[in-house]
């Protein structure tokens, strides 16, 4: 299935999505649109598309199948409700929106059309979060017993004001890095029913924005994960997520792409362990910077859109997830005590 796209936003992640769109099979771009006209045009004339000065006009083209909202989360609800009521399915940047109530907005709005909308959470994309999918659905680690997760970075690495704006985000590190953290750890650990956790704010002093977000979660089976959200992680980018069962372990990391299992046939028995490397990754991602690595996880992302609105069940999230991703986040940075939230 081929879809023609528009995509509103035409910044540094727009001009990724753009890339993807052109190394896709399934997707064609269109039309673009910016309120800075020179960013639009310059991806317009990289990807052969038009410039649409109002975004309103573009969602409403013919020749528009699928839109794709890629502007600070402020925007979010309202570009992607008016997409879906134009009759265009979305894909819509993380976090889906600021709010609990905005991303509800979306996900009826998308019923309502019977359009499919997704959350642009790429990171399920990525070599090492599929790998370790695959392991866990083989099961060679037994049964699920717990998740750990941990994403973390320097606030100061960032120079998008915005970022820090809880006008803007709806909230700090756990709707930014931490909000792939979140989606992540529910991919793995299932549907989350409880949420405790606490936030703080004592670096930075960003009004309304946590430095650091952590969570206690209980999933409709039982199981548990901890995770944690950082603006304070003074070394380097770092993201992890440890998979814990029965009779083993899956890690996996990202910037360095890897993922290792240490698993044994028996409980308690002698443990065996292996790494993937994903050497190609770590090549590329040396000659042209993390960015080579995020346009390949738009692609098959892209991939997995065309698929999902032709009827098919893919690994993309949807704007279901996107909504449980932003509750959870609420849940914790508006925390007063240590009362479980139900989900």
């Amino acid at each position: 299935m081929l879809l023609r796209f528009g995509l509103i936003g035409c910044g540094e992640i727009g001009r990724l999505r753009a890339a993807a769109l052109e190394r896709c099979a399934t997707a064609q771009l269109v039309a673009v649109s910016d309120i800075d006209r020179g960013s639009a045009e310059g991806v317009a004339a990289q990807c052969d598309s038009l410039v649409e000065d109002d975004w309103r006009k573009m969602v409403r083209r013919n020749d528009i199948d699928a839109v794709i909202v890629s502007t600070p989360p402020r925007l979010h609800a309202e570009m992607t409700i008016e997409a879906l009521n134009a009759g265009k399915h979305v894909l819509c940047e993380k976090p889906l929106a600021r709010s609990r109530g905005e991303c509800q907005e979306m996900v009826t709005a998308a019923k309502e059309n019977s359009r499919f909308l997704a959350t642009g959470f790429n990171y399920r994309f990525y070599p090492s979060i599929e790998k370790a999918r695959s392991l866990l659905d083989s099961g060679l680690i037994g049964n699920l017993d717990h998740v750990r997760a941990y994403s973390g970075y320097s606030a100061a690495e960032h120079n998008h004001n915005w970022l820090h704006d809880a006008e803007m985000m709806g909230g700090g590190a756990l709707r930014d890095n931490g909000i792939h953290l979140i989606d992540l750890t529910r991919y793995f650990l299932g549907e989350v029913e409880e949420v405790k956790g606490f936030a703080s704010n004592s670096v930075w002093g960003f009004k309304g924005c946590e430095d650091n977000g952590f969570a206690l979660l209980r999933s409709t089976t039982g199981n548990i994960a901890t995770l944690q959200a950082s603006w304070t992680e003074w070394q380097r980018y770092r993201f992890r997520i440890e998979i814990y069962g029965t009779r083993g372990c899956i890690r996996m990391w990202c910037f360095p792409m890897l993922t290792q299992l240490t698993w044994s046939k028996t409980l308690g028995g002698k443990t065996s362990r292996q790494n993937y490397l994903f050497p190609m990754t770590h090549i590329w991602e040396r000659l042209r910077s993390y960015r080579w690595v995020v346009v390949q996880s738009f692609v098959r992302e892209l991939n997995a859109f065309a698929r999902s609105v032709g009827g098919a069940s893919t690994e993309i999230a949807t704007g279901e997830d996107g909504l449980r991703a932003v509750e959870i986040a609420d849940a914790v940075s508006h925390h007063k005590d240590n009362k479980g939230v139900q989900l």
